[in-house]
């Protein structure tokens, strides 16, 4: 039966006076052929995802690394400039004196904002625990505050254990501004 809205009568398959659907059944084997072809498409894409799946995580997790890192330096250099410039006088473990010229930290939120290792544990990532060292050299006269953390820790996931073992550090060292203690 033609289709009317194909000129010539012809049908949908191109054929004058041939019907417009086939009512022959398909064979088998095509039809295995195509459901092959389909489990073959599946096959791939378990073949490809892990690898894929392992380098897009592996992205992630050096990003985050970076990201960290980047932090942990800034935090590091404002610290320093504020015990270079005199804004603050205090380590965590008391006033910077002759005596008393390095520290040792875990951040946490005991420090206050008198103590330079609050200042260098301002806008760290939550996700892991950093370290704080700030010391001040008068002989030369200078300030150096260093941030660590476990690599690790850092980077939320270790893919193939490439950070294990390792730590990250960020240190910043400045001129004193002022009179040394």
């Amino acid at each position: 039966m033609p289709d009317a809205a194909y000129p010539g009568g012809a049908s949908r398959s191109g054929h004058a006076g041939a019907p417009s659907h086939s009512s022959q059944p398909v064979p088998r084997r095509a039809w295995w052929r195509r459901m092959g072809r389909r489990g073959s498409a599946a096959v791939e894409f378990a073949v490809i995802a892990a690898p894929l799946m392992t380098i897009m995580f592996g992205f992630i997790a050096t990003n985050v690394l970076f990201f960290t890192w980047a932090a942990m330096q800034d935090s590091a250099q404002f610290a320093a400039r504020m015990v270079s410039t005199g804004q603050v006088k205090n380590f965590a473990n008391g006033a910077i004196t002759t005596s008393n010229t390095t520290s040792t930290v875990t951040c946490s939120g005991s420090l206050t904002s008198t103590q330079a290792e609050y200042y260098a544990c301002q806008g760290l990532p939550s996700w892991a625990t950093f370290t704080v060292t700030a010391s001040e050299n008068c002989a030369v006269p200078s300030v150096t505050v260093s941030v660590s953390v476990d690599a690790k820790a850092a980077a939320l996931a270790d893919i193939y254990s490439i950070f294990t073992g390792k730590t990250l550090v960020a240190q910043s060292v400045l001129m004193k501004e002022g009179l040394c203690p």
